[in-house]
């Protein structure tokens, strides 16, 4: 099946902010038919319809994994979803994601994110310069933990307050995306402190972690087929460049380099399957 054009994308994405609103103001469900009727009648929506029927699985597995994240949702701290809105926003433009990787293999476990050839290791690319974003290893142990309470306590400001990356690897193209991203903000806002990435590739096992966390870790998820990034962007807004940082965001996703999904504190990138051949090369003759 032939993928959508930048036309079709744009005029889903402008469909789903439509459903979205619709849903403000709802009370948190409890009566799992009515919910499942209500999804039906978004879907019923003929642009959000087309693109539910891309999916894996149909409008129908659309369906069954809204009325699930629905009738799951409560609104808690780790979780991107501050209200059902939000909730059914992110879900929905994440189709787009799981369009174009869902049937894509996935890292299972943790084992297979870290001995994938796929996968290239980030601190060898930084400490070469081939790097030109910023990213945190997520602490292991109580010193590891200690030492980043510390930090927080001593800078609170220095870098973004998140857990940081269980696994620091991603493929080649991500790295590429990433460091244009970071290229065109740094162009855009030259004051601005470097791009910092809060989530790369995820295993299964780890995705599954995360929901049980509260985090609103959707499944297909193209972070476990490595096609997919977090990007921090509210912690921008004391240098006052967090408005360019969103508007490379932005450029890029209408560029039909990738699916770009307002997050909150952090903005998913999903990379755009058709960019890829043009990341790989980018990849190859480093940032420039």
């Amino acid at each position: 099946m032939t993928g959508p054009s930048l036309a079709e994308l744009a005029a889903y994405r402008i469909a789903v902010e439509e459903v979205a609103g619709e849903v403000g103001g709802l009370a948190a469900p409890t009566d799992r038919d009515k919910v499942a009727s209500r999804v039906a009648g978004w879907l019923a929506d003929p642009v959000v319809g087309a693109m539910a029927a891309r999916v894996p699985g149909g409008a129908e597995a659309v369906t069954a994994n809204l009325v699930d994240a629905l009738m799951a949702y409560r609104p808690s701290r780790p979780s991107a979803a501050a209200d059902l809105s939000t909730l059914v926003r992110i879900h929905l433009q994440s189709q787009i994601d799981a369009m174009w990787w869902g049937s894509s293999p996935m890292f299972a476990t943790d084992a297979d994110v870290d001995t994938s050839p796929e996968l290239v290791d980030l601190e060898p690319l930084r400490r070469s310069g081939r790097l030109s974003f910023r990213y945190h290893r997520q602490p292991t142990g109580l010193v590891g933990r200690g030492r980043d309470w510390a930090g927080r306590r001593l800078a609170p400001g220095r870098r973004p307050r998140t857990s940081g990356l269980r696994f620091a690897r991603a493929r080649p193209e991500g790295v590429a995306l990433l460091n244009r991203i970071a290229s065109e903000f740094r162009a855009a806002a030259g004051h601005a402190p470097p791009l910092w990435v809060t989530s790369l590739v995820r295993s299964l096992d780890h995705q599954h972690r995360l929901r049980s966390l509260g985090y609103a870790a959707l499944l297909p998820s193209a972070h476990c087929a490595g096609f997919a990034m977090d990007v921090e962007v509210h912690w921008y807004r004391a240098s006052g460049t967090d408005g360019a940082l969103r508007r490379v965001l932005i450029d890029c996703q209408e560029a039909g380099l990738a699916n770009v999904i307002d997050e909150g504190q952090a903005w998913h990138v999903c990379i755009n399957p058709d960019s890829r051949s043009e990341l790989a090369l980018a990849y190859e003759l480093g940032p420039g």
